[in-house]
């Protein structure tokens, strides 16, 4: 068995979303899994389930910042789409290319984490005494603000390397001042820095 953080998730109130919403949420996690990939130079074995469900493995390093991503994702698809998400850090086996087969209780936990997962919550984590539930806590309170644009900062900025305001600028094809603006108001730098004292 190896060591994973895994998240499972599921979109909040999919049966509502507008024709097609619901594949731009997917195409958005694609985008976020390639990211998060990119960061552990190892697949996260995105895997989609039940229409609107889906669940992902990181490296246990990466895991503050894959469900901030995540979160992201879905966020800036449009402000008015959200997905909750458990995460549980431990063992299991991924056999194949997808997480259709994987097993061991890190995947049992995340996938039971959620299903139990208070309807006020958007982010839990099995360990919920942990200091990682306490940032979960606090994070939520920032999350659920942003923008699309805002969101789109986020997922980039997320990135480990921590690329700068001129190099976000040029990759969405915006100005520095408003990649600042953005980063401003969406509290990111606050989450970046939660995650660079748990990446550790």
């Amino acid at each position: 068995m190896a060591n994973y953080a895994v998240l499972t998730g599921d979109i909040v109130k999919s049966s509502q979303l507008p024709e097609g919403g619901l594949d731009r949420i997917f195409a958005n996690l694609e985008r976020a899994s390639d990211l998060i990939a990119g960061w552990q130079d190892a697949p996260t074995y995105l895997t989609r389930n039940r229409g609107d469900g889906w669940q992902m493995a990181v490296a246990p390093q990466f895991a503050l910042r894959a469900v901030f991503a995540a979160r992201a994702a879905v966020r800036m698809t449009d402000k008015r789409f959200d997905t909750r998400v458990a995460l549980a850090l431990g063992d299991g086996v991924i056999p194949g290319d997808t997480l259709a087969d994987a097993h061991g209780p890190v995947f049992t936990a995340s996938g039971q984490a959620l299903e139990a997962m208070p309807r006020r919550r958007d982010m839990i984590v099995v360990d919920n005494e942990s200091t990682l539930a306490v940032a979960l806590r606090l994070a939520e309170e920032i999350i659920k603000r942003w923008t699309e644009a805002q969101a789109e900062v986020a997922l980039l900025a997320l990135d480990p390397e921590n690329p700068s305001q001129a190099a976000l600028a040029a990759s969405l094809d915006v100005t520095k001042q408003t990649i600042q603006q953005h980063a401003e108001a969406s509290g990111i730098d606050a989450l970046i820095e939660a995650c660079e004292v748990l990446d550790a």
